[in-house]
């Protein structure tokens, strides 16, 4: 089986998918309650926390709903 190396984006994007899932469960939140924080369906929370693709707006929305110290922000984005 060959080795797959993931880029620094693909890194960053699992770690966020991660500690959306998580502050999710911490916060007894649900991914409707993401879904109209960002305005889209639940479906489509859905399909970017499954793909790990988020844009600059999804990532501002995480922020706004999770309120996470500079720590936290600072370990997400591998600082």
């Amino acid at each position: 089986m060959p080795k797959v190396y993931l880029s620094e984006q693909d890194k960053l994007n699992n770690r966020l998918a991660s500690w959306v899932y998580g502050e999710l469960k911490t916060q007894g939140k649900s991914q409707r309650d993401l879904a109209e924080e960002m305005g889209i369906t639940q479906p489509a929370v859905s399909y970017k926390l499954r793909t790990k693709c988020f844009t600059f707006e999804d990532i501002c929305c995480f922020v706004r709903m999770f309120q996470p110290d500079k720590d936290e922000v600072t370990r997400l984005l591998g600082m």
